[in-house]
């Protein structure tokens, strides 16, 4: 599973010592997932089977990451219950190697303004900067290099404001962030529709085009990567977190 290490504005555990919420996140979703199995090899459980164990374990688990990712011990920041049914969310986190840290949606603190990004994803190799367009199955986005798109479905067709904007912006946050933590580090910029099409021709070359046509092969080269966690892919995280807004409020009086 994937880590996630921020949303929006919430406290995230991992602000507060990367390195070992980390590897404690491993080692425990390891350790809980061993006594699982050998629990399911000595007892006949009813109605049920390993893959459905692994999957009640895999959602347990992603609640915990909620938690982790809105709390320490002294802070919370209030959770809008939004989250717990993101279902684009949860499917990125449970199917993306451990060593990937996610941010989700993420709120910089960019000369004293709070700018909200797109979705992070930091790979061992590269930072993903990633525009998810969720709508009906089968859309169509038509692309200009102007302001607006067009989004075609079986209601009709629509304006909607061009997904680059957002993507470029948080590219370019993640790239000044990252040379003035003297970080070099790649980063991809991806234009993602899981269940539509994206027409658009007149696109920079450097943003990526991910439709249904092309979905399956990105995602499965996207879980395809065991690698180790890397000291510049550390860096890139605690130089990205420390540049986040974060809101919350202690846990008890003092």
């Amino acid at each position: 599973m994937a880590q996630l290490i921020k949303m929006e504005d919430y406290i995230s555990r991992y602000e507060i010592d990367l390195n070992r919420y980390a590897n404690q996140f491993i080692r425990l979703k390891k350790q809980q997932w061993e006594e699982i199995k050998k629990r399911f090899e000595s007892i006949q459980f009813a109605h049920s089977t390993l893959d459905s164990e692994k999957q009640l374990f895999l959602d347990r688990i992603f609640n915990s990451q909620l938690v982790w990712a809105s709390s320490t011990i002294r802070e919370i920041s209030p959770m809008d219950e939004a989250f717990e049914k993101d279902s684009l969310l949860k499917y990125f986190l449970q199917r993306f190697p451990d060593t990937y840290f996610v941010m989700y949606y993420p709120v910089f603190l960019i000369k004293k303004a709070s700018v909200q990004g797109e979705i992070i994803i930091i790979r061992p190799t590269d930072v993903v900067c990633l525009t998810a367009l969720e709508y009906k199955e089968n859309n169509v986005l038509i692309g200009t290099k102007q302001k607006f798109w067009l989004k075609r479905d079986d209601q009709g067709e629509k304006k909607i404001l061009s997904p680059i904007i957002g993507l470029e912006r948080t590219a370019n946050i993640v790239k000044q962030i990252l040379s003035n933590a003297e970080v070099d580090f790649p980063i991809r910029k991806i234009l993602l529709n899981r269940t539509g099409y994206i027409h658009a021709s007149e696109l920079p070359a450097d943003i990526e085009i991910i439709d249904v046509r092309s979905y399956d092969d990105w995602f499965q080269n996207m879980r395809r990567q065991p690698s180790p966690f890397k000291n510049m892919q550390l860096k890139a995280v605690k130089a990205l977190l420390a540049s986040c807004a974060t809101n919350a409020v202690k846990r008890f009086n003092e």
